[in-house]
């Protein structure tokens, strides 16, 4: 496998270093039991709505949807900077949503709509990246990672090529699913062809669906959110498809193939599985997911109703697991339901930063709490 052979030479230099540890410990080393600690916590001096964000290199940043502005903040809580955006006329952004820093420290936002921003180190917009053609996307994916910045291009999803409808039924199977736009000179190209191992390459109808994507060294990993696969390409042959692997979830409903298009089932009587982040790394690609609801469960819950939502986490499980570089996957880690939104895994060695879940303790504060986490063996 690519992956076992790409992390086995990463980390072999510190696997011999820990040669003597292991034989010491040779039953820690086969154990691949871990669980989620709370570290530590810092505070934000800010008051507003967290709508999406990131957390890289000792610095993070979150978006507000009310003010249509961002807040960037370190590892003590410190606001470093502060800065709402029009929406139309000179430095107009709308609603930045995803946002990604780059390996220098630039950050970089796309909105709902699909369109791409380069920051200042003072959060003022630098420039609108434009696309050659205008996305027909208007659904974006806050946390979800759907663009990353890669040796001076940005690898995208950004659905319209040639008019392509990204709502089309069949548009996984049909059309290219990324787009890799040079920076300098603004040219794009599609990239990536679903593989044939998902289903949504086959002629049958399912629940719509997203993806997320991430890239390590010259290999593009790729997830659709309502299945557990794992498609891996490889960037220096023209991200020629490689392979898929499963996450194996214990649990993780779905409600299969539909009698028609555009017919949604998840919500409405039951509660699919769903990927809710996705971070591969040089030491582990990380997979965070909620396990879904029953039909009986969700039907006596009446989690139909809009005002239940906030319930779903009473039954069902939020999971971490993440693939070692012995390609071994740890066991099911319970996210517990005061965890929010995870803002980033920069590595298995490294803590990370997690928006504190308020509503779900029931605590009203002039600012904002991210749990420092980190993932400890067993």
């Amino acid at each position: 496998m690519i992956y076992r052979h790409i992390l086995t030479a990463l980390l072999a230099s510190s696997f011999l270093a820990c040669s003597s540890e292991e034989k010491t410990g040779e039953s820690n080393k086969t154990s691949n039991e871990w669980e989620l600690q709370i570290v530590d916590s810092i505070q934000v001096d800010y008051l507003g709505s967290v709508d999406g964000g990131e957390f890289r290199n000792g610095k993070g940043v979150i978006f507000d949807f009310k003010t249509n502005g961002l807040v960037e903040f370190d590892e003590t809580g410190k606001t470093l900077n502060q800065h709402s955006y029009p929406k139309e006329g000179p430095g107009a952004v709308i609603y930045p949503t995803t946002l990604r820093y780059d390996d220098n420290g630039k950050l970089y936002g796309m909105s709902f709509l699909s369109w791409l921003y380069e920051f200042n180190p003072d959060l003022t917009l630098k420039r609108q990246v434009d696309m050659p053609f205008l996305a027909e996307s208007n659904d974006g994916m806050s946390f979800g990672r759907n663009f990353e910045p890669w040796n001076n291009h940005i690898i995208s999803w950004y659905p319209g090529r040639d008019g392509a409808n990204q709502y089309d039924p069949f548009f996984f199977r049909d059309h290219y699913l990324l787009e890799k736009l040079n920076l300098t000179s603004g040219v794009a190209e599609p990239i990536i062809k679903l593989p044939k191992t998902s289903r949504y390459t086959s002629d049958n109808y399912y629940e719509r669906t997203s993806l997320r994507f991430g890239i390590v060294d010259e290999l593009l990993y790729l997830v659709l959110n309502n299945e557990p696969f794992i498609h891996i390409y490889d960037m220096n042959t023209s991200f020629k498809y490689v392979e898929t692997i499963s996450f194996s979830p214990s649990v993780f409903f779905d409600n299969g193939e539909h009698n028609k298009a555009y017919e949604y089932i998840s919500r409405y009587k039951m509660l699919d599985g769903r990927i809710s982040g996705f971070y591969p790394r040089s030491d582990g690609i990380f997979v965070t997911y909620t396990e879904g609801i029953n039909e009986d469960i969700f039907t006596q819950n009446e989690l139909k109703n809009p005002k239940n939502f906030p319930k779903y986490g009473e039954f069902q499980r939020h999971i971490l697991k993440f693939m070692d570089a012995d390609s071994t996957w740890s066991n099911e880690i319970i996210i517990p339901n005061t965890i929010d939104q995870i803002l980033n895994i920069e590595s298995l060695s490294k803590p990370f930063y997690a928006l504190r879940n308020d509503e779900y303790i029931g605590e009203e504060q002039d600012y904002l709490t991210f749990y420092k986490l980190k993932l400890v063996q067993k």
